[in-house]
């Protein structure tokens, strides 16, 4: 080839290189990642590729998403408010992720399905009205920031029924014929844990028949005895704040009766959901938004069919507030995180996932969740987090105010690990009964961890059930629940029990705290089911109450002693230490026995002990936790004795997610009149004792005497010995005792702790 035809050819090339090139750059959208940035103070019809030149609304964004790239970042203007839904659907990559996000100082940008009502209509009689234009009938409205309820009848309380026909109707002697309710919905307490909604379709007499609003709902049957109440209707408006909403014409009304419309600020949800992944989307973050206001879900990854997956996506230091169904629902995907994230005043659920994997929920805060009796749109669950799943971390997490469970866990196909762990768990089952702040169930392949959580109030709710009382727990295993581990955990203030167990199995429960719940450990094979297999060691349960137990046991079958194996806990209630357990079975019926009477019944529990002082006065009974990440410092205004017998004063030192029970504790008159000369001439061995105590002099100088006093101050032994002895306190309780040594003119004090 010749110099020239040579140079030709490269230069042909070239400019086959580069025009390509442009060809490529002019004919795709971008090639490389690029913010884009939405104000309030923006326009569409700029390009969005710079703070001066950002879009306005959301509509534009969801015009354009389809034609964004992994990495690219959509930015909305902090201090700035935005109507709509915001649409995924396109995905990111590995290492990047599409993300929605903030620019800008100030509060974080907000994202909102809210409506603010003005322009109402008196409607007479204190109700006002306005035509809306929403999506859906809405299921969220607050005045003046603060959720209220739709309206309902009675205001307050249930009906009761006395009869049903399968899942179609109702029956109440006292329910009049006028008002006739056809068209209202009707909210149900069907048992402990369900309050259905439906649709009543017939109103004639003293019969309500009705439609079940909620998937799966049918499959719950009524119950007579239990409660209704009837809502979503003009004729309930009778109490201030109290709304109904009529999609059908658009009327949104709202009970004010004496109260100015005008001073109030009333908003209504009037979007579905505010951001909303139409399913299949991968490596998606969002991150510092604030989300209020939404007739749904705040973020909703969708799942229609199980190929429909989300993974790798991020929702991190955001603001969630004011769902009518759930905060965040995560249809089905793996290795998502929710971290950092405030969710709060949902209907529904916090968080839920209809299935997940390698997922972790970690550093949220979560309150006020479910807690309006019949607006949620599940007949059961409603509470801070819901997961069906394998292979998650959960931890860290502060969950207050559910109308059910805190921490909801179903197993799913591959039951692998899970670990729910150093979360702050508060005032569960508000609303609903027979639930507990973690709650799980169901045979496992895999290990569920319990570690380090504290737990406190969960309370129950009775109302518009036949049984009144508490059905709460702390921890609970219910049926068939297995491969658990619980361990570290504090549960305080239950309704019912600190850790309960319903036809449980094959499960390790160690060292952990109950304080201050009917029952501190509740066992119950109730059919169908055995009780096995459980390991129980170094527990604490802790009854303040005379009227509180320890521990209860209730089986259909004779078969107790074989629950497992159980040592070294303490069984304590020093306002009356000694029938603190619980025992029902075929054959002896109900009875109360000691620890001595339970060891003998179980063979179990040879170490375990009660407590080790009395206490006559429950305020001299202190139970402290930390439920943070530092390590805290609680000065003490006293001396205290812990269970273990050792004495603390002037202050105690708590690592992270931890508690201590102590009791006032002063030594006792007959020991304190002692005068301890300080000698060292007597060694006394083992301590802490179960069987035996040696006493051994350091020099025999003749006959000894010796003294044991209890923690109350009785002698309960006295003799002598020469160089040394053994004192049998194999039927001695579980506590304190003093040894006083005499050897002439001097003596010296030993403090004893019995096992």
């Amino acid at each position: 080839m010749s110099t020239g035809k040579s140079y030709m050819a490269y230069g042909y090339f070239f400019s086959v290189v580069f025009w390509s090139i442009i060809f490529m750059v002019t004919a795709s959208p971008h090639l490389f990642a690029a913010n884009y940035y939405i104000s309030a103070a923006g326009n569409d019809a700029n390009s969005g590729l710079s703070p001066v030149a950002a879009w306005q609304t959301i509509s534009n964004v969801n015009a354009h998403f389809s034609s964004f790239v992994p990495g690219d970042s959509v930015l909305f203007k902090r201090g700035d408010s935005f109507y709509g839904t915001l649409t995924i659907n396109r995905s990111g990559t590995n290492g990047k992720p599409i993300t929605i996000s903030a620019y800008g100082t100030g509060a974080k940008p907000v994202i909102t399905g809210f409506t603010t009502i003005s322009g109402w209509t008196n409607e007479g009689g204190g109700i006002y009205s306005k035509v809306i234009t929403s999506q859906a009938l809405t299921n969220l409205v607050t005045i003046d920031g603060k959720q209220v309820g739709m309206g309902r009848y009675p205001d307050t309380g249930f009906l009761t029924y006395e009869s049903f026909s399968a899942n179609t109707s109702i029956t109440d002697t006292e329910l009049g014929n006028t008002p006739i309710w056809t068209g209202a919905d009707l909210a149900i307490r069907k048992n402990d844990w369900t309050l259905d909604r439906g649709t009543i379709t017939n109103h004639t007499g003293t019969t309500l028949n009705y439609n079940c609003a909620n998937t799966g709902s049918t499959q719950t049957p009524a119950s007579g005895g239990f409660g209704y109440f009837i809502l979503n209707d003009l004729k309930t408006l009778t109490t201030y704040g109290e709304w109904y909403h009529n999609p059908g014409n658009g009327k949104f009304y709202m009970y004010f009766g004496a109260v100015d419309p005008l001073s109030k600020v009333v908003q209504v949800a009037t979007i579905n959901d505010l951001i909303f992944s139409t399913g299949g989307y991968d490596y998606i973050t969002l991150d510092n938004l604030n989300l209020t206001g939404s007739i749904n879900n705040a973020v909703f990854f969708k799942r229609v069919i199980s190929t429909d997956i989300n993974d790798y996506c991020k929702i991190q230091n955001c603001d969630i507030s004011f769902c009518g169904k759930n905060g965040i629902e995560l249809g089905q995907g793996a290795s998502f995180i929710v971290e950092g994230t405030t969710i709060n005043n949902c209907n529904s659920y916090g968080i839920y996932s209809y299935y997940a994997s390698l997922f972790t929920i970690a550093n949220n805060a979560i309150s006020n969740i479910a807690v309006i009796p019949g607006q949620s749109i599940y007949s059961q669950g409603n509470g801070g987090l819901y997961f069906s799943c394998n292979n998650g971390v959960i931890n860290y997490n502060k969950i207050k105010n559910t109308g059910y469970n805190g921490i909801f866990i179903r197993p799913g196909t591959l039951g692998t690990s899970i670990n729910i762990s150093y979360n702050y768990i508060d005032s569960v089952c508000l609303v609903l009964n027979d639930g507990g702040a973690i709650y799980t169930g169901s045979d496992w392949i895999g290990i569920r961890t319990i570690d380090h959580n504290i737990i406190t109030n969960a309370i129950g709710n009775g109302s518009g059930a036949i049984r009144q009382t508490s059905l709460s727990e702390g921890i609970y295993l219910d049926e068939y629940a297995s491969h658990l581990v619980v361990t570290n955990n504090t549960v305080a203030n239950s309704g019912n029990s600190g850790i309960k167990l319903h036809k449980a199995h094959d499960n390790t429960i160690t060292d952990n705290t109950t304080f201050n719940c009917q029952r501190g450990i509740d066992y119950l094979n109730s059919s169908g089911s055995n009780i096995r297999n459980i390991s129980l060691r170094r527990n604490a349960f802790f009854a303040k109450s005379a009227k509180q137990y320890a521990s209860v046991f209730s089986s259909v079958a004779d078969d107790i002693a074989l629950f497992g194996t159980a040592d070294s806990n303490y069984y304590a209630r020093p306002l009356d230490d000694n029938l603190t357990f619980s025992v029902t079975q075929p054959l002896t019926g109900w009875q109360q026995k000691t620890l001595a009477t339970w060891q003998t019944f179980t063979n179990q529990d040879v170490h375990s002990r009660k407590s080790p002082v009395a206490v006559t006065d429950v305020s001299d009974i202190r139970f402290e936790f930390n439920a943070t990440k530092a390590v805290k410092t609680i000065p003490l205004d006293s001396k205290y004795i812990c269970l273990d017998g050792k004495i603390v004063e002037g202050s105690i030192t708590l690592q992270p997610y931890c508690s201590v029970i102590i009791m006032k504790y002063s030594i006792p008159s007959a020991i304190s009149s002692f005068t301890n000369t300080n000698q060292k001439f007597v060694k006394v061995f083992p301590n802490p004792v179960n069987n035996e105590l040696m006493i051994e002099l350091k020099d025999n100088n003749g006959k000894t005497g010796f003294e044991m006093v209890n923690s109350s101050g009785r002698s309960i032994l006295k003799g002598s010995f020469i160089e040394k002895t053994v004192v049998n306190v194999s039927n001695f309780s579980s506590g304190i005792y003093f040894l006083k040594i005499e050897q002439g003119r001097s003596f010296e004090v030993k403090k004893i702790i019995k096992i």
